[in-house]
């Protein structure tokens, strides 16, 4: 019998909490342990969670809000809560924390994932457990929250509900799919990211997979909605029939999972048009989950 890894996410409800709990939920090796986001205003189930735990990935923040204090605060709050909860019941899981490579700019989300880094980096120090940081670039795939979680779900809104999309800043974007984050996170649970020297503490930066600039990424999503939304071309079938289509070429123009992304998209639009669609969608629940 398979020993299974006892595996908690905070922030479960959410874009990229919802999509590794499906992915772990393929894996013998893992149990997955249940979280809600009111167990952070419960002293007495976040407890039991983490003692149930021999991994707790922790994804719940904020990175939308009308005031940057309340994203910091809401952050380092949800940190020490969980810190909180470990101390309580001399818990020492494995902890895994998502963080940004926005730790770098001057902003205070960037600033409350720095800072959060460092406070689970001076509990694992103290309590001589494994703490480990990814550092993640932008991240997009299905069912993202159009104006929180990606400026790809943002467009791909716009362009299905009569918006216009509006280019402020034309950057390049370092962006990863979820799918293949969702990789990173579970290789991180196997302990599979390069040590340094043994250290139990590990800063890992993960690797882009694509760059691309914001005005040419609305110029794909912009064909995509002719080619799909307008001409009722409405099943993945018919994408991958696209005259000329090559999943390895077309990667170096974007990269193919976008396609899905945005068809995605404008099928839940149709759907709302009345077509019929079915699909398994998580909208997150809740701002504070990711």
């Amino acid at each position: 019998m398979v020993k299974q890894i006892k595996v908690g996410i905070t922030g479960q409800p959410g874009f990229m909490g919802a999509h590794f709990f499906n992915y772990l939920g393929l894996k013998e090796n893992i149990k997955r342990i249940h979280f809600e986001d009111q167990f952070f205003e419960n002293g007495n189930q976040l407890d039991k969670f983490v003692q149930e735990c021999d991994v707790i990935v922790h994804l719940a923040a904020m990175n939308r809000h009308g005031d940057p204090q309340v994203i910091y605060d809401t952050n380092i709050k949800l940190v020490n809560d969980l810190l909180a909860a470990c101390e309580r019941t001399n818990s020492k899981p494995h902890i895994i924390f998502s963080s940004s490579t926005q730790e770098s700019q001057d902003n205070l989300y960037g600033k409350s994932k720095k800072d959060g880094r460092q406070l689970f980096e001076n509990w694992a120090t103290l309590n001589n457990s494994k703490f480990t940081a990814l550092i993640i670039p932008n991240v997009f795939g299905p069912f993202g929250n159009p104006y929180y979680n990606s400026v790809i779900a943002t467009f791909s809104h716009q362009l299905t509900h009569d918006g216009n999309p509006e280019v402020h800043v034309d950057g390049e974007l370092k962006l990863i799919y979820i799918n293949e984050l969702v990789e990173e996170f579970y290789s991180a649970i196997l302990e599979t990211l390069p040590l340094e020297n043994g250290e139990s503490i590990i800063n890992y930066e993960v690797l882009h997979t694509s760059v691309n600039k914001v005005t040419d990424i609305l110029k794909i999503l912009e064909r995509f909605k002719s080619d799909y939304f307008e001409n009722g071309n409405t099943t993945f079938e018919t994408l991958l029939e696209y005259g000329g289509y090559d999943p390895y070429g077309y990667k170096n123009e974007l990269i193919f999972e976008i396609a899905h992304d945005a068809f995605t998209e404008i099928l839940a639009s149709l759907t709302e048009a009345g077509l019929k669609y079915s699909s398994d969608r998580n909208d997150d629940a809740a701002q504070i989950t990711e």
